[in-house]
């Protein structure tokens, strides 16, 4: 059950809030609190009896902590320097909260303020023994706090990092600081330089060495953002760990590091279960299940079977028997759950965010023509043939020629440190994601959003007169229908739509509606690498017989899990080296992309972070025994602005 952890929470929250009133009641009761008269008689002190009811108590409880919770949000908003290192928003708070405390005690529990002080520290004593002897409990037998060092997750989860605001197009994305958060062998690293993911611009802070500057001409200036820490999570243990809610595939995971006599934590994403062989190719992930006979470890003890020491031995990586199995196609692809697809997805192109001095990505062909806010807009008479307005991936280091879409992501392109080269195009990514907002002028005619992958272009076409949406794929000149679902796009008005190409399923979404569920399958074609006729243009929006306006466009890909070099201790290495993605005269080895296959010993998981390309996980070390995964991650509490459960 997904939600059982946010349940316990839930109860175990009410039960706070039940034993607060009641210190609050026993605090009243050993001051001697008396309601009623000013000075009571001695008829009226004869039959009262000292403290409050408990029941105004908890009124008083839980009024105190609502307004406790719109203080500290206003405070958030108002307070100047309310970064994660400045003291105002604490200090503030601390005293709104003491202010607060006794004009709630003087207002609806004592009439005298030198009692309301008195009754104040006993319940405050009270409630931070009570506090600290409940946090260990729960840390130790329910759920558990953990600060993301790393950008191993980004961008489900990011570690140390730096915001930054690219100053030729504004879109905004954060980078990896953690070599310069924590300091390596006493050395502190200094990130002074980024690229942007969305327009290529090259930018350096001011401490970037004169050498930089002299590389790279065209790099813009910005001020340092300074660092920003970890998210914070809250993962199970103990009655919310792996023995009461088994992790499910694609879950996150914290885990002890299975290497070092020191726990160390740290958490990936479960990718494969216990017996079953794992494989990566062209970056999805396939798996043969543990049922299909692959064994490895006749005759070990349970005790071997737990030790962690052989690491990747273990695993027995690119085993000829598995590699066979693969080749005669007994693997099956692993597909994400549509919620997991936009919680990895990376972006290519927000159109909101225009790269300057640079050519437009989306041409408005075809009789499109560009409006205000980012916007395109087309009146399509012809019934015999389609208007589209296609998207080109050009890049200015690549002199504006449209290239195939990478693995670029933004967290990987610092410099400073141990990180002299941005990261960027190493792999191509085929499995897009299409987003865009589109007004319905007259329901009629017909409106597709293609996405082209290799030999095939996938259309998901919707006819406006009856709302209905069609899913086809189209090989050379063969169209073959896949599918059809009724919508809700048979009325004038505005539709959220996206529209993805990703695991070999073909996903819908229509105002965050699931018209087709978790997706439609297709099997894989003839040949995996990239056509130039299609993915040179592998995003078009096409028109016919009616108006449409489209706006918020925003092209993104699914996330890439790289193979690496032979020895998988450096994953950043191409799958496929020597390729120029806006040269077809040197994409042929895309073609044939290296396999590696791991085995998952009974009693232990295999764990891979989402930002494969710069993650330390099974691929290195090998899997994780059971008895050292802690539990499922499942809520981010801080920082605010990034607060919500873990998809």
């Amino acid at each position: 059950m997904p939600f059982l952890p946010l349940v316990i929470l839930g109860v175990l929250a009410l039960v706070n809030l039940f034993v607060s009133a009641f210190l609050l009641w026993l605090s009243c009761k050993i001051c001697r609190v008396r309601r009623g008269v000013p000075v009571p008689t001695e008829a009226v002190a004869a039959v009262e009896r000292s403290g409050i009811s408990y029941k105004r108590a908890l009124a008083v409880v839980v009024a105190f902590g609502l307004c406790g919770l719109l203080v500290v949000a206003g405070l958030w908003f108002v307070v100047p320097g309310r970064g994660e290192d400045s003291p105002w928003l604490g200090i503030g708070a601390l005293i709104f909260h003491v202010v607060l405390l006794l004009v709630f005690l003087r207002a609806f529990v004592t009439h005298s303020l030198g009692r309301a002080i008195i009754v104040g520290l006993l319940w405050q004593m009270f409630g931070i023994l009570y506090t600290v002897g409940f946090v260990y409990a729960i840390s130790t037998s329910v759920t558990s706090g953990f600060a993301v060092p790393t950008g191993a997750m980004s961008p489900a989860l990011l570690g140390y990092h730096k915001d930054i605001r690219c100053p030729a197009c504004a879109f905004e994305f954060p980078i990896n600081g953690s070599q310069e958060a924590a300091p390596s062998e006493g050395k502190r690293a200094t990130i002074y330089a980024c690229v942007c993911p969305n327009c290529r611009q090259r930018i350096h802070f001011p401490i970037a060495p004169a050498s930089y500057g002299r590389d790279n001409p065209d790099s813009v200036e910005t001020a340092d953002p300074g660092l920003s820490g970890g998210d914070h999570l809250l993962a199970g243990r103990g009655l919310l760990g792996t023995a009461a809610i088994k992790p499910k595939r694609f879950d996150v995971v914290v885990h002890q590091y299975p290497f070092k006599a020191t726990p160390m934590l740290y958490v990936k994403r479960l990718a494969g279960l216990p017996g079953e062989t794992l494989a990566i190719k062209s970056g999805d992930l396939y798996v043969l299940g543990a049922n299909k006979g692959l064994r490895y470890e006749e005759g070990e003890t349970k005790q071997e079977l737990e030790d962690p020491s052989q690491g990747k031995e273990r695993m027995h990586p690119n085993d000829a028997d598995a590699i066979r199995r693969f080749q005669d196609g007994q693997f099956e692809i692993l597909r994400k759950s549509p919620t997991q697809v936009l919680t990895m997805r990376h972006i290519v192109y927000d159109n909101d965010h225009p790269a300057k001095g640079q050519p437009a990505r989306w041409e408005s062909e075809d009789g499109w023509k560009a409006g205000d806010a980012h916007s395109y807009e087309v009146h399509a008479d012809a019934a015999e043939r389609a208007a589209w307005l296609r998207y080109r991936h050009v890049l200015p280091h690549n002199d504006n020629k449209p290239a195939l879409i990478a693995d670029i992501v933004g967290y990987n392109t610092y410099q400073g440190g141990f990180h002299l080269m941005p990261l960027l195009d190493n792999n191509w990514v085929g499995d897009l994601i299409l987003e865009c907002e589109a007004a319905i002028d007259s329901p009629q005619g017909e409106l597709t959003l293609e996405l082209s992958r290799g030999l095939d272009r996938f259309r998901a076409r919707w006819d406006l007169a009856a709302g209905t949406c069609t899913l086809l794929r189209v090989t050379e000149d063969s169209e073959q229908k896949l599918d059809s679902k009724p919508t809700a796009m048979s009325k004038k008005g505005d539709y959220r739509l996206r529209f993805a190409n990703v695991d070999r399923r073909l996903i819908v979404w229509v105002n965050e509606e699931l018209p087709f569920g978790d997706g439609v399958t297709y099997p894989p074609p003839k040949r995996s690498g990239p056509s130039e006729k299609n993915d040179l243009e592998p995003a078009r929006i096409g028109v016919q017989e009616t108006t449409v306006a489209v706006h918020r466009l925003k092209l993104f890909r699914d996330i890439y899990y790289t193979v690496g070099d032979e020895r998988n201790d450096r994953p950043n290495e191409p799958d496929v080296p020597g390729v120029n993605f806006a040269d077809p005269s040197t994409w042929g080895g895309l073609d044939k992309p290296p396999l590696a296959t791991y085995y998952v010993p009974p009693g232990q998981s295999f764990v891979l972070g989402d930002n494969s390309a710069e993650s330390s996980d099974s691929r290195m070390w090998g899997c994780v025994p059971d008895r050292l995964l802690l539990g499922r991650a499942f809520f981010v509490y801080y920082p605010l602005q990034r607060v919500g459960p873990l998809r």
